[in-house]
């Protein structure tokens, strides 16, 4: 039976809930600072082990004590001193630790994942800055005139060519609907230029500036030059009242690449009655 060094005062203590057994210890900080030059001789352990070797007496209570063995689950966290000058090394289970440091880990691979998406996302060309949902090959639905077949060349030079955008004061929509009437234009100086695209947004940040706080109300097909929309459905209906608003005119080269070309935003308003 194994009994400890009563000389020395200890600020950590080792419980054993089950038993009732409390003996106190060296945390490994203090067990340098007491022993700076010398090698402690370590004989057992207790709180853990697969084979038992002796037993450890404190004040009337009993405390197996095993032979010395690691496990991942079962850290060192101590040395008690016996009588003898030699030590015991005291066990703790740190699965719970284990499970934190587990559950960082895996909250952390997460977070540089969605860290790693984002960047590339906000760093990506922006090949389609207005999030189209309308493939920008279809030509719309809704314009005026009949399309017909298209005798477009292969690649138009366009390089040298000016666009014609259409200023629109405001836009007066029936609430509580999403069929509207409204004329969306592209104009006939764009001829052999471009089609247009109109998307129209809900500008909540009040900015002028198209970004993500804002919201997509409708987004056409391509329109060729001369043509108009005039019947149309928003995503949504709204309710009566006034919309700082943004209309996305986005020409697309009028041949059969239709390459994306340089975008003007129109800032304008909704009147909802």
């Amino acid at each position: 039976m194994l009994t400890v060094n009563t000389d020395n005062c200890y600020a950590h203590s080792y419980n054993n809930k089950s038993t009732g057994f409390k003996v106190g210890y060296y945390n490994l900080k203090e067990i340098k600072e007491v022993f700076p030059k010398r090698n402690i001789r370590v004989r057992g352990q207790i709180g853990y082990g697969t084979r038992i070797i002796d037993t450890l007496y404190v004040d009337g209570k009993e405390e197996d004590v095993y032979r010395t063995n690691s496990s991942v689950r079962y850290k060192t966290v101590g040395y008690i001193e016996l009588s003898d000058g030699s030590f015991l090394a005291v066990k703790k289970d740190i699965i719970g630790l284990l499970i934190l440091l587990c559950i960082i880990a895996v909250l952390t691979f997460a977070l540089l994942i969605f860290g790693i998406f984002n960047f590339v996302k906000n760093n990506k060309k922006d090949e389609n800055p207005t999030g189209t949902t309308t493939a920008p090959y279809v030509l719309d639905a809704d314009q005026q005139q009949g399309l017909g077949s298209l005798d477009l060349p292969e690649k138009a030079d366009i390089s040298s060519a000016r666009i014609t955008a259409t200023g629109i004061v405001e836009m007066k929509f029936k609430a509580g609907q999403t069929k509207q009437n409204f004329i969306l234009t592209n104009s006939e100086k764009n001829k052999d230029i471009c089609f247009m695209q109109f998307t129209i947004y809900i500008d909540k940040n009040g900015n002028g500036a198209i970004d993500s706080g804002d919201e997509m109300i409708y987004q056409s097909g391509l329109v060729q030059p001369g043509y108009s929309i005039s019947n149309f459905t928003l995503k949504r209906s709204l309710e009566a009242g006034e919309y700082k608003a943004l209309v996305l005119e986005q020409p697309y080269s009028y041949d059969q690449a239709r390459t994306q070309l340089n975008r003007m935003v129109i800032s304008t308003k909704i009147i909802a009655e």
